[in-house]
């Protein structure tokens, strides 16, 4: 299917113009014609994303070939067999490669998976499943996740089964053998089961039900699992192994940190990402389109206000973030500690340039 006759794509043009009459074609289209290669993914990545060479390899990987597979998938569905869009969906079938990411707070974790699906273009919505451990799993909370997606995707059912959610915090799902006293984990483990594997859901809004499957969505998962190092390291000490634990990574490992086998057999793509350096923070903050200290140059640019950093200002923010031990989200904290008094005050008061440099950071980050 990857090279389509004139006629086929006359009839998936004719099918998306249909879908454009209802306000859906744009999305779907986009879906439909993904054809980035997961090097290019990885690219875009960088963009953004500091660090993690190995881990965005792996992500890039497994959503470029899941999307790849679903598009030409749905391209035969709609053209060979004559179906619309639902019957498309419901009747093409293929693997699902959910990922974990194992990491520390802050290292990019939830930031990769967003990244990625802008390039592909479909809805994505993350889920804090430590709500689900205070409480224990039941079905209205699988329904909240189905209906985040859902509004992420325009409230259009086609695309949303077609979107990622991220699942963060999953390790505190761990049952109560290990870190987390949570009674409910196994419970909430479990009920995820289906969710992530693929199934027919319904979402009730009261006078409407909403049918959404989640056979093609791609679901990540991301969880710090503090104690899995030391878990896999003894292990490893037992079987007489030598290297770096990340490469003897197994799913027995995760289920002696307290994760069900079978929750852990629906994420067969695993990535373990490495806390941050300075030298990673430093380069987040020069390199990063997203970059948090460019967001306060341009707050302060809109004052008339030209705020300039010396690299040795930007080392030293870097290396205090470190210290914070929460990753990219030190940044944040140790820019506005820097530069609250400024932010404050100059504004009406002052234009031209602000430098900041090193000492000007150590005099106001104690």
């Amino acid at each position: 299917m990857e090279r389509l006759s004139p006629e086929s794509r006359r009839q998936i043009g004719e099918k998306l113009g249909e879908l454009r009459e209802n306000q859906i074609g744009e999305a779907v289209e986009q879906i439909i014609e993904f054809n980035k290669t997961p090097a290019e993914l990885k690219a875009y990545m960088d963009q953004f994303v500091i660090g993690q060479e190995k881990g965005k390899k792996v992500i890039s990987v497994a959503i470029a070939y899941h999307y790849r597979r679903l598009a030409n998938a749905l391209k035969h569905a709609m053209v060979e067999n004559g179906e619309d869009l639902d019957a498309a969906l419901r009747n093409t079938t293929t693997p699902k490669a959910n990922v974990l990411i194992v990491g520390p707070t802050g290292c990019g974790k939830t930031y990769t998976g967003e990244v990625a699906s802008r390039l592909v273009g479909v809805p994505f919505a993350v889920e804090d499943l430590t709500k689900f451990s205070e409480v224990g799993y039941v079905g209205q909370d699988a329904s909240d996740i189905l209906l985040d997606l859902l509004i992420a995707a325009g409230g259009n059912t086609h695309v949303a089964q077609m979107g990622i959610v991220y699942l963060d915090e999953v390790d505190k799902i761990a049952t109560e053998s290990v870190v987390y006293k949570d009674v409910s984990g196994r419970g909430v483990q479990k009920g995820l089961l289906k969710l992530v594997e693929g199934a027919e859901n319904t979402i009730d809004l009261g006078k409407e039900r909403i049918s959404l499957s989640t056979r093609h969505v791609l679901f990540i998962a991301g969880g710090v699992y503090e104690s899995l190092e030391g878990i896999v390291k003894r292990r490893m000490t037992r079987d007489g192994l030598e290297g770096d634990w990340k490469d003897y990574l197994l799913t027995d490992d995760f289920v002696a940190y307290g994760m069900e086998r079978q929750l852990m057999g629906r994420f067969p793509i695993r990535a373990v990402y490495d806390p941050l350096t300075v030298e990673n923070l430093r380069d987040i903050m020069l390199k990063s389109e997203e970059s948090p200290s460019r967001a306060y140059v341009n707050d302060l640019k809109a004052w008339g206000i030209d705020l300039i950093f010396t690299d040795e200002a930007l080392t030293e923010v870097a290396r205090r973030a470190e210290q914070e031990r929460t990753g990219a989200r030190g940044l944040i904290s140790i820019l506005h500690q820097v530069l609250l008094e400024d932010m404050y005050c100059l504004p009406g008061t002052h234009t031209g340039e602000l430098v900041v440099d090193g000492q000007y950071v150590r005099e106001r980050v104690r």
